[in-house]
């Protein structure tokens, strides 16, 4: 009997579309827990709210997030260094990361029972502090962004790597992106979209304060020190979803995570079609 881990940002995901995800998998005999955002009629199935409590439920064969990238991201965060596979069903607009698309989930979740699908690995990053960082995960699925806090602008971010100092950025911030991140807040700021299977990350600038300064993709073994000067003292991370507050005498040390997280493809699917899908790649009026 497999057993699905459904997760769901609070109003991520219709309930209709919820309660029809847990009918479809029950009526195929599998054993079903849910996150305890997720509303279910059944208050037999399991329950579990972090990293822990999934762990403590035993074998999990797959993780299904209901909703756009940012549920997509979070179940990610839970699954951690468990392996579980994980599979996005798309309620949101463009969604990079969930391959299912709403109408056609029983198709797909069928294709994992007879196991027509095939796993993608996808690298992470790790992400410390000169002192501690209060995160309840250290691992990066997207990016890393350093921003002014509201009421202060950063003067300037400095990047080192082994030493060797790469560059000050004055900028209104900077993201360090995955090649998961590379199509989120990296692209929207000008920065190259990866593939999923390079092993490079991108140093992206927001709003360089210098036109010569362009994004940089270095390669992941490649550890990074990052140190923030800004005029009030303090500066903003953001890793993934979670953000703190940090003082400029905070030094960030950023290294490729030792474990990744397995994505869920279909068919014929690939990264390539992903994005001239999404990004509507090749649309021409000229061509009705």
């Amino acid at each position: 009997m497999p057993t699905f881990a459904l997760y769901s940002r609070p109003g991520a995901g219709p309930q209709t579309l919820i309660d029809s995800v847990v009918a479809f998998l029950q009526e195929n005999r599998c054993r079903v827990v849910a996150h305890r955002n997720i509303s279910c009629e059944n208050t037999d199935i399991q329950r579990f709210e972090s990293y822990k409590e999934l762990k403590q439920l035993g074998t999990v064969d797959f993780m299904v997030s209901i909703g756009g990238d940012g549920s997509f991201i979070d179940a990610a965060n839970l699954i951690g260094d468990l392996g579980i596979p994980l599979v996005g069903v798309n309620t949101g607009r463009i969604g990079f990361l969930s391959a299912i698309k709403k109408d056609n989930f029983e198709t797909c979740l069928r294709m994992l029972l007879d196991h027509q699908y095939t796993l993608e690995s996808r690298s992470l990053l790790h992400i410390e502090g000169s002192e501690p960082l209060s995160l309840g995960t250290h691992f990066v699925v997207n990016d890393v962004t350093i921003r002014a806090t509201d009421s202060d602008s950063i003067n300037a971010i400095s990047v080192a790597t082994g030493g060797q100092h790469i560059n000050t950025y004055w900028a209104d911030g900077l993201i360090v992106a995955t090649p998961t991140g590379s199509t989120a807040y990296s692209m929207s700021c000008g920065g190259p979209i990866l593939h999923p299977q390079t092993d490079v990350v991108v140093l992206t600038p927001i709003a360089s304060h210098s036109l010569s300064v362009r994004p940089l993709v270095i390669p992941a073994s490649q550890a990074l020190d990052i140190t923030v000067q800004g005029r009030g003292g303090k500066y903003s991370l953001c890793v993934d979803t979670q953000r703190v507050i940090l003082n400029d005498n905070v030094t960030l040390h950023i290294t490729k995570e030792q474990f990744t997280i397995q994505t869920v493809l279909f068919d014929n699917a690939n990264f390539y079609a992903t994005i001239r899908e999404k990004l509507l790649w090749g649309l021409d009026k000229r061509n009705d």
